[in-house]
Formats: C-alpha cells, structure tokens, sequence
C-alpha cells in the first residue's frame, strides 16, 4: 500500500498541469485501488482453481455471459449519460429515470427466468445452473446498481472512492468463493462470489450520492425526466443494442464452446479469458472512465485538444500493453500450468491465442465510450458493434462448418477481431478530426 501511494505521488507530479495531466492523475487514483484488486484478485485465484473444477469455472463462465449480455436492459444505458448534463440538478433527474429503468427491468428478468430458466440453461448445456436461476435476476440488479452509482461518482471525480470499492469487492467476493468451496457448496460458491465481486461497495457508492441528492433532490421534476429521456434517446436506441451486441461478441466463444463441447472446455477459455482482462480493466476502464470525465467537460467544442489527448493516451496504451501480452504469448501454458493447477495448462493454451486480438482490444476500449458519447455518435457505435458481431458469427460458423478445433477456432476468432479493433481506432480519430 505504501509502495502505491508513493508511486501515486512520483506520478502525479511527473504528469504536471492541464488536461493530459488530470487525466493520468484520475486514472492513477482508479489504478491504484484497481492494483490493489487485482492483486487480490491474482493471489487468490490460484487457490480457487484448486478449490473448484473446470467444470464449475464453466458453470460461472455461462452465468457471466448471461447476466454480461442482458446488462445494458438495467438502465437502458441512460445511466452511461450521467457525467455529461452540465449541472447536478438535470444530472439528477438522469439517476432518477436510470433508477426507475432498473426497476422495471429487474421485475422483467425475473418473471422471464422464473418461466425459462429450463429451457434457456439447458441451450448451453448449463443443466446444473438451473437450480441456481434466481442468481441471475440478483446479480442483473446489482450490476445496474453499481454502474448507476458509480457513474454519478465519475461525475464527481471521486476516483479515489471508485479505486476503495474496486478493493472491497475483490476481498468479499473471493473470500466468498474460498469458504463456499471448502464447504462443499459448487458450483454455487463461485457464483455467489461472482455478484459480490461485481457488486462489492454499492453502500459507500449509495452513501457517497446520498450527499448529492440531498443537495440537488428538489431539482427532480417529472417534466424534465421526461425531457432527458428524450434528449438522451440515442443511448438506449443505439448504445443499448451496441452494448448487447459488444458483450454478446466478447462472449461468444464462452457460449460457442459450452454449446458445441462442454463445460470443461468453456472453463478453461472462461479463466483464460479472465486472466487476460486483468490488464484491460487495470489500466484500461481506469483510463476509459477519466478519460470520460475529462473530455466531457472539455465538449465536443475542443476537439482539437481532445485529439491531442487521445493521441497521447492511445500511444501509452500501446506501451503498457506489449509486454505483459508478449509473456502471455510465449509463455502462456507453462504460466497457466504452475499458477494455477496442473489442470489448467490448456487454458494458458488458449490465452495465448486469445492475446493476439486483446493487445488491439486494450488499446480501444478505454477511449471508445468518451468519443462516441462526447460527439454524439451514437448511431456509430450501432455500426461498429454489429460488424464485430458479424465478424464473430462467421469465424464460428465457418469453424462449426468445419468442425475445427478449439485452438484453431480461437486462431481465427483472434485474428478476426485484431482487425476489428485497428479499423475501429481509426475511426474513432476520424470522428474527432471531422
């Protein structure tokens, strides 16, 4: 902790004024609580993979997948708009409509899962999440929860709370999947560990708005509810679609391979996978989200300084993420194989093919939300989203067609989305020039 906090000050002072500098300032203050999660996150997941099977990391890649794609129904993506409105009253009535989304959508996902859950657990031959359905619905509520709460907390520039919650969710969810398993409670102990891991801290988030909302509560008007949910209709006309069609592509070999082999296999992509997000969600949503703030409040009227900025940033991304992909790559398998079990080598396996097209991934994603949502291009990110979905239907079409193996259909799914990604930064540097 000491090493962090030191490392924060060196950095911050490095980083100097302006806008550039307020950026990586925020992102040092999410880096460093993120850091501390991530750790936790790493020296407990061996121990986890020798508590539970392949089997059941299959079972919890199915139940992520699931509540991942149907996530952007919580708040139609209303929430997503929050940092934007210039004052706390109009931002307010946002919550406000956000909350009172999540309400009804939650009732929705219920009722559906409750009648359903058979037939949709048993399409990805996830028979022994059935017993566990009414997991679902809890964890779709408490991720809407989160990211509503969370968003008002970046347009307060509260990072540092931001970084606190990121810890306490690590440390309740993984010690809730270390005793769960000890006692014998599998699969349901990952996927209980699962919701606290996502949802962890939405008490401090919740007492953090409470402030805000007391200030500002008189502002709400059912007027200007309704004035924002159409002056922010593009978000859930084409951010929502977009969102799906982003999580369903990103979790599409989780639920290709739980269709086409089994639960073992889907385990092994499913912590593969997890292991090679650890680096895009340590640097990279710290980055997206002060990467957000900053040019939010900048507006699209300083786009030249925006693109200056985004230069800059897409430059140290790149940096950061050679390495750590590099080692992946050559040493994949054996890093897998004395990490986490010797059960797992074939997961590092996978890693190494899936870390070709995330090298790409990790350099769009934190800068991909702000420009979209700061030029308003929200019809955009419709198109890009439902050609990377294309992409990934016929890599897994013409792998089911030939009855390819699951290293040479990741090969394939990898070099796909690698030129996804670059066409993609491409256009979002056009959308700033333009």
């Amino acid at each position: 902790m000491k090493y962090l906090n030191k490392l924060k000050n060196i950095v911050s002072k490095k980083l100097g004024s302006g806008s550039e500098g307020t950026i990586f300032r925020n992102m040092v203050k999410l880096v460093t609580g993120d850091g501390i999660a991530r750790v936790i996150g790493l020296a407990t997941t061996p121990i986890i993979t020798r508590i539970y099977l392949p089997e059941h990391w299959g079972v919890l890649s199915v139940f992520i997948a699931i509540v991942s794609i149907i996530a952007p129904l919580a708040t139609l993506r209303y929430s997503t708009a929050i940092p934007l409105p210039k004052n706390d009253g109009l931002a307010l009535n946002l919550v406000v409509l956000s909350f009172s989304i999540l309400l009804v959508s939650t009732s929705l996902t219920i009722l559906v899962f409750a009648v359903f859950s058979q037939q949709i657990l048993s399409l990805f031959s996830m028979e022994q999440l059935i017993p566990y359905w009414w997991l679902i619905p809890i964890a779709f509520a408490s991720t809407g929860s989160y990211e509503l709460l969370s968003q008002w907390t970046v347009r307060k520039k509260e990072f540092t709370l931001l970084g606190i919650t990121k810890v306490s969710q690590k440390i309740i969810g993984a010690s809730t999947k270390i005793m769960l398993g000890l006692l014998a409670m599998k699969p349901l102990g990952l996927l209980v560990g699962q919701i606290f891991s996502q949802a962890g801290g939405i008490f401090s988030l919740a007492k953090h708005f409470k402030n805000g909302y007391n200030s500002s509560s008189k502002q709400i008007r059912k007027n200007r509810v309704i004035f924002l949910s159409k002056w922010y209709s593009g978000f859930p006309k084409y951010r929502v679609p977009s969102q799906f069609l982003l999580i369903l592509s990103g979790k599409a070999p989780l639920l290709f391979f739980a269709w086409k082999y089994n639960a073992e296999v889907t385990g092994q992509i499913g912590l593969a996978l997890m292991m090679l997000s650890l680096p895009i969600t340590l640097i990279g949503t710290s980055t997206g989200k002060a990467f957000y703030a900053e040019i939010a409040e900048l507006g699209k009227k300083n786009a030249k300084k925006i693109y200056t900025i985004t230069i800059r940033i897409i430059g140290k991304l790149s940096l950061f993420s050679f390495i750590p992909f590099l080692a992946i790559l050559i040493l994949g398998p054996w890093l897998f194989q004395n990490l986490f079990g010797e059960a797992w080598r074939e997961a590092g396996v996978f890693a190494r093919y899936l870390s070709i097209y995330l090298i790409f991934q990790f350099v769009y994603s934190p800068i991909s939300e702000g420009i979209f949502n700061v030029f308003e291009k929200q019809s955009l990110v419709l198109a890009v989203e439902v050609s990377r979905v294309s992409i990934t239907f016929l890599v897994f079409l013409m792998a089911y067609l030939i009855d390819a193996p699951p290293n040479f259909t990741l090969i394939l799914y990898s070099l796909g989305l690698t030129l996804h990604y670059s066409v993609s930064t491409i256009i979002l540097l056009n959308i700033i020039k333009k």
